[in-house]
């Protein structure tokens, strides 16, 4: 059997989800890991058992290297631009962790080297592989709701809040390029665009809650420079409106997503704690009548991510597939909260 050979770039946590996936993925190989530090290839390697000469410090090396044809970009947000268009120069697909750059002009380049390459290219946007949303999408598509008119969306962590966390990467402005609403907020942006259709106006406000913090390299106290809220409203091309609330001050929520979507014929609601289980008010009737139920999740809406990129590299597409210029849409939405925010106002994305 023909086995796709991987190259992963950056060992931090999210590799763990990468590098676990792809395990399980019986046609593709993780044949060469990335990282600047000795330490954290050392213990990734202790499960991949990779030889001294496929453990790079340098990433130019990895992509250099003939046997990768696909990279996993793992890395703090303002590496991503630069490595993914280096890495469709040298010719390798690629799956590129969100948000895929640090604004719209470095996404907008990223697309455009992808489409230089000829190269296929995946945006990590991991909930669309998630049942519930699947279901979702499949009943919003069939009509069951009607015609949308309603997003309401939040995703909450108390993240910010844990004691002694530092002044990290995703807190430094030059590194992160955003606050939550790119780490995290993006993730609901893609999910509402991809239920309701594009987002095209918007009015956000945003607040750093925890406003210093000790520096990694020593006792120093420094300035947190990205947010730790961001709320939003959201015109839809379709009509509907949404309200989006993400926040990494949420006490009590280790990662809660939570989804609601209203039409004119029905309603969905999932948490993605539950991701096996979604509820519906559907049906004939008074509205007043009309309850909501739990429903599973049928099997057939099960996918992971990386079987996904797998799958595309060999020929089989799935239709809900996160592809680059998905990033890129959902990078513009982030710039223009970002515009809304500092200006007050309402943005046109």
């Amino acid at each position: 059997m023909k086995k796709i050979n991987i190259g992963i770039i950056g060992l931090g946590g999210i590799a763990n989800k990468h590098i676990a996936e792809l395990l399980t993925c019986e046609d593709a190989q993780i044949v060469a890991i990335c990282d600047i530090s000795p330490a954290a290839i050392e213990e990734k390697n202790k499960k991949l058992h990779l030889p001294p000469e496929k453990c790079y410090r340098d990433y130019k090396q990895l992509l250099d290297d003939p046997e990768v044809e696909a990279v996993e970009i793992c890395t703090p947000n303002y590496l991503h631009a630069e490595m993914a268009i280096e890495a469709f120069r040298h010719g390798k697909h690629v799956n590129l962790e969100k948000p895929i750059a640090m604004n719209r002009a470095q996404a907008e380049t990223i697309v455009q080297a992808k489409n230089e390459s000829g190269k296929q290219a995946m945006t990590c946007f991991s909930y669309r592989f998630f049942p519930a949303v699947r279901y979702a999408k499949h009943l919003v598509d069939s009509g069951t709701l009607g015609e949308i008119i309603g997003v309401n969306a939040s995703y909450l962590k108390c993240s910010a809040l844990w004691e002694g966390r530092p002044l990290e990467w995703r807190f430094v402005k030059e590194y992160a390029g955003s606050g939550v609403i790119g780490d995290l907020g993006v993730h609901l942006i893609d999910l509402a665009q991809l239920l309701a259709g594009n987002i095209t106006e918007l009015c956000a406000q945003r607040a750093v809650v925890v406003k210093e913090r000790k520096r990694l390299d020593s006792d120093e106290i420094g300035p947190v420079e990205t947010d730790d809220q961001c709320d939003f409203i959201a015109r839809f091309a379709c009509g509907a409106h949404g309200a989006f609330h993400i926040t990494r001050c949420a006490m009590g929520h280790g990662n809660t997503i939570s989804y609601e979507v209203y039409g004119t014929k029905g309603a969905i609601s999932f948490d993605l704690n539950n991701p096996k289980i979604i509820h519906i008010c559907i049906g004939e009737g008074d509205p007043k009548t009309r309850k909501f139920e739990t429903v599973d999740v049928p099997s057939d809406f099960f996918l992971d991510q990386e079987r996904a990129f797998v799958d595309s590299l060999l020929g089989k597409a799935d239709p809900l597939f996160p592809t680059i210029e998905h990033g890129e849409q959902g990078q513009r939405v982030v710039d223009a909260i970002i515009a809304s925010a500092e200006s007050g106002r309402w943005v046109t994305v």
